[in-house]
């Protein structure tokens, strides 16, 4: 059964999603602009095998979301992590994350290398090749001080965010509008049962979360190339997973080749999901949750799963996944 929970880290509340009580636990790490229903469909295939846990970043989806006074940098992502283990109990995790979540995900394991079982990484902000342009303009708006300016400048907010996530992946009907209601929930109301009209001005979707908008302004802003390019990837010693979609825009192929240059202390498989685009884990839940399960067997053996498993994951050729979400699986 799926759990929403929350956990309390230096003063900041961070929600998860926790799924699975058996095998070697995991967390998954998701990306900008997005929230832990980025990882949902992967997590509830896995966690038969897996103990799941799925955050949101503090300052996106359900998480708190400090605007002073709080350092949104990766490593500091990082030690609100091993501070989760702790709270959890585990010494060491399988890491895993995407995107942004991904860089996140090789800070972790560079600073944290005796905490770090695995390490899955797809397509990972990583090097000199971002901020991409979609991400520094969301990163602008924190420049805004005035809150009718504000205002103003975000009344198209949702509709630039869905066109960011629908460029991410592989085929755009993939995204409905219906499957970005979770995806914008932090930024607008989506009630929709309430009813109303935003003519009338008392529609229950529709009204724009401020809050949440200026959180992820600020998060983007705090954007530092050197992050990535002086963090020492020899430090990572665990086993190195890297995913990357065949199709993605976002992030230069390139990169995928650097870090296993880099990572020089560990083994690193590269792996290209074909049909995929930046969000892999959008486009095809199913070879990820395949491979992931795969990488963990191969270095750590079939005995570590709850069960044994037998394959059946992958998605057939020309296949979208649908629904995408459902809602009683929250």
């Amino acid at each position: 059964m799926l759990e929403k929970l929350q956990a309390e880290v230096e003063g900041q509340k961070i929600f998860y999603l926790q799924k699975g009580k058996q095998g070697p636990p995991i967390i998954f790490i998701h990306g900008v602009p997005t929230s832990s229903y980025q990882w949902l469909p992967v997590q509830n295939l896995v966690s038969s095998y897996v103990t799941t846990y799925n955050i949101d970043l503090i300052g996106m989806g359900r998480s708190s979301k400090p605007l002073t006074n709080w350092d949104y940098s990766f490593k500091n992502d990082a030690k609100i992590i091993a501070a989760l283990m702790d709270k959890w109990g585990y010494e060491k995790m399988i890491v895993a994350g995407d995107d942004w979540g991904g860089g996140i995900a090789l800070t972790f394991a560079a600073l944290y290398p005796k905490r770090t079982d695995l390490l899955i990484t797809i397509d990972p902000v990583a090097y000199h090749q971002w901020p991409v342009a979609e991400i520094e303009a969301i990163g602008r708006l924190s420049k805004i001080h005035d809150d009718v300016e504000f205002q103003k400048a975000t009344l198209d907010f949702p509709s630039k965010i869905s066109m960011v996530l629908r460029e991410m992946v592989y085929k755009p009907g993939t995204l409905t509008s219906r499957d970005l209601v979770h995806y914008l929930e932090p930024f607008e109301t989506v009630d929709y049962e309430k009813g109303g009209s935003l003519l009338n001005g008392d529609a229950g979707y529709g009204q724009l979360k401020f809050e949440g908008i200026k959180a992820l302004a600020k998060r983007c802003a705090s954007l530092d190339p050197n992050w990535m390019l002086k963090l020492d990837y020899s430090a990572i010693t665990s086993p190195v997973q890297i995913l990357w979609g065949e199709n993605d825009v976002m992030m230069d192929p390139l990169a995928r080749f650097q870090l296993k240059r880099d990572i020089i202390n560990a083994p690193v498989r590269l792996q290209i999901v074909e049909r995929a685009g930046h969000l892999c884990i959008v486009d095809r839940p199913g070879f990820i949750a395949e491979s992931i399960l795969d990488f963990i067997t191969e270095y750590r053996g079939l005995q570590v799963l709850a069960q044994p498993y037998m394959g059946g994951l992958s998605e057939p050729e020309g296949t979208i996944t649908k629904p995408y979400f459902d809602r009683n699986q929250e």
